[in-house]
C-alpha cells in the first residue's frame, strides 16, 4: 500500500476538529484531503458543522443538534464516507490530541488486535489533571475503537514536548513530598505546537533544529496563550503549568497572578482577621477555579474574549463617541491590550537570559499571532534592546495574504539578520502529529 489515509482528531471540552491526510510514501508526501469541525457541542441551541474538501474547495457550513462527542465524531465519519473515502478499511492510522500526558515521553499505541482495556485505563487516568479535555479525548477513542475497529489509534500528548525540562523549573516550591506524590509541577502545554513551528523555523532559516545554537523564543498566542524557550530542539522553560492556568492571560483565563487575590472575591471576607486561612466557608474551590479559568483574561477586563474585537476597539475612533455601537469601553480594551504586551516581553526578556542571549528567532504562532500586526509590531518595538529589530510594515500587513498564498512562514524582520529574526507560522498540531507518526511507522 503506497497511500495510506491518516484522521488527525483534536477533541477540545466543547469542539472536534478533524483532518484528513493523504501519505504517499512512493513520494514521501503528506497531503491535506478535507478538514473541518464541530464547534458548540452540548449547546443548549444547536452546534456548528463546518467542513472543506481541499481539492475542489467543496465547503459545507450547517447547524446540528449534537450533545455528544460520540455523535460529533460519528457525524465526521458520515460525512467523510458520504463525500471522499469509499469504506471504513481505508482509514488506516487514526492520531489523537491529548492535552495532558503528565510525564509520558512516548505517544500510546491502541492496536485492532489487542485489548485496549490497559491504555484506556491509562488515559482515563491522566484525566485527573486535564478532566475536560481529556475526557472528550477518551470518549473520541473509544469511539474510534468501536466504529473503525481496523484502524491503528496514536495518542499524542501536549505535555510530551515539554519533558526536556529540568527539575529546577519544573518544581514549584511546595512542601516537597506532598507535591511530589500528588504529581503537582510544571507540565506546559502546546507541545505539538512548538515542536512543529520550531521546525519549520529551523528549515526556513537552513539552520540544525538540534544544534546548540539554534534557539527559539515561541508565542503561542491564541484564546489560550502560551509562550516556551526551545534550544537545540528542545523545551527549556515553558509559561503554563500543572494546568494551561499558569503564565499569559488568555481569553478567559487569568495568567498567573497572587494566588490569594482569588479568596478576596469572597462576598464575605472577614475584615481584620490576620488568621492564614481568610477564605469565607461558603467560597469554594470550584467557584474560585470558575472565575479563573471562565471569567477573567481578556473577557474578565473588557467584557470579550475575542483579541480581534478589541484591537477594533482600540482602532475605533467613534468609541466612546454618542455613535459607537460597542458595548467594550476602549480604555478598557486598550488597558487589556498593554497587560498582554506587557506579560509577553516580560516572559521574552527572561527566557532571552535563559537561552543565553543570541536568539535565532522569536517566532508569532496561532489566531493571534498569526493575525493581529498591531500585536506583532507592539511586541517587536519592546524588545530591540535586546537586538531584535522592528518589523517591516509592509510584510507585516501582508502576512494574511503571504498565508493564503501557500506559504506557511513569513519572516517580518526589517533588514537581514542571521539571528534575532521576526517570524510568524502558521501552526499545525494536526500535521505535527502526522509527521511524528510517518517517523515511527
Amino acid at each position: 500500500m503506497t497511500k495510506i489515509n491518516i484522521l488527525a482528531i483534536n477533541a477540545g471540552s466543547s469542539s472536534l476538529k478533524y483532518k484528513l491526510f493523504l501519505f504517499d510514501k512512493s513520494k514521501d508526501e503528506i497531503n491535506l484531503v478535507s478538514k473541518g469541525s464541530i464547534t458548540e457541542i452540548t449547546s443548549p441551541t444547536s452546534s456548528q458543522f463546518t467542513a472543506k474538501i481541499i481539492s475542489s474547495n467543496t465547503k459545507i457550513s450547517k447547524s446540528l443538534n449534537i450533545q455528544t462527542h460520540e455523535k460529533a465524531f460519528s457525524h465526521i465519519l458520515s460525512y467523510l464516507l458520504d463525500t471522499i473515502i469509499n469504506s471504513k478499511e481505508q482509514i488506516k492510522y487514526i492520531v489523537h490530541r491529548i492535552v495532558h500526558g503528565i510525564t509520558e515521553s512516548q505517544p500510546i499505541i491502541l492496536k485492532p488486535d489487542s485489548s485496549p482495556s490497559k491504555e484506556l485505563s491509562k488515559l482515563d487516568s491522566l484525566s485527573e489533571l486535564a478532566p475536560l479535555h481529556n475526557h472528550s479525548s477518551v470518549l473520541i477513542l473509544k469511539s474510534c475503537l468501536k466504529e473503525l475497529s481496523n484502524s491503528i489509534n496514536y495518542a499524542f500528548f501536549d505535555t510530551l514536548f515539554h519533558q526536556s525540562i529540568k527539575p529546577h523549573i519544573y518544581t514549584y516550591a511546595l512542601p516537597y513530598d506532598e507535591a511530589k506524590q500528588k504529581r503537582i509541577r510544571k507540565y506546559g502545554f502546546h507541545g505539538l505546537s512548538y515542536s512543529y513551528v520550531s521546525k519549520v523555523a529551523a528549515k526556513h532559516m537552513g539552520i540544525d533544529l538540534n544544534d546548540d545554537n539554534s534557539k527559539f523564543i515561541c508565542l503561542h498566542l491564541g484564546s489560550g496563550a502560551s509562550m516556551c524557550a526551545i534550544r537545540g530542539g528542545k523545551s527549556v522553560d515553558t509559561t503554563m503549568g500543572l494546568t494551561p492556568l499558569e503564565g499569559l492571560p488568555g481569553g478567559t483565563r487569568s495568567g498567573s497572578i497572587d494566588p490569594c487575590a482569588i479568596f478576596h472575591f469572597s462576598s464575605k471576607a472577614r475584615k481584620g482577621d490576620e488568621s492564614h486561612h481568610p477564605v469565607d466557608k461558603q467560597f469554594h474551590l470550584t467557584e474560585a477555579e470558575s472565575i479563573l479559568n471562565h471569567n477573567s483574561g481578556f473577557k474578565g477586563l473588557c467584557g470579550t474574549s475575542d483579541f480581534s474585537e478589541i484591537e477594533k476597539q482600540i482602532q475605533d475612533t467613534t468609541n466612546g463617541s454618542e455613535n459607537s455601537n460597542s458595548s467594550i469601553n476602549k480604555e478598557r480594551a486598550k488597558l487589556t491590550f498593554d497587560i498582554f504586551i506587557n506579560r509577553i516581553v516580560n516572559y521574552i526578556g527572561s527566557y532571552f537570559v535563559t537561552l543565553e542571549g543570541n536568539v535565532s528567532a522569536l517566532i508569532f504562532t496561532c489566531g493571534i499571532g498569526e493575525n493581529n500586526k498591531e500585536l506583532r509590531e507592539a511586541v517587536a518595538e519592546k524588545i530591540k534592546c535586546l537586538g531584535f529589530k522592528s518589523v517591516d510594515k509592509e510584510k507585516n500587513k501582508s502576512v494574511e495574504e503571504l498565508f493564503k498564498s501557500g506559504k506557511d512562514v513569513v519572516d517580518i524582520s526589517s533588514g537581514s539578520t542571521e539571528n534575532f529574526r521576526l517570524l510568524v507560522i502558521e501552526t499545525d498540531e494536526e500535521k505535527e502529529m502526522v509527521n511524528q507518526l510517518i517517523s515511527k511507522i
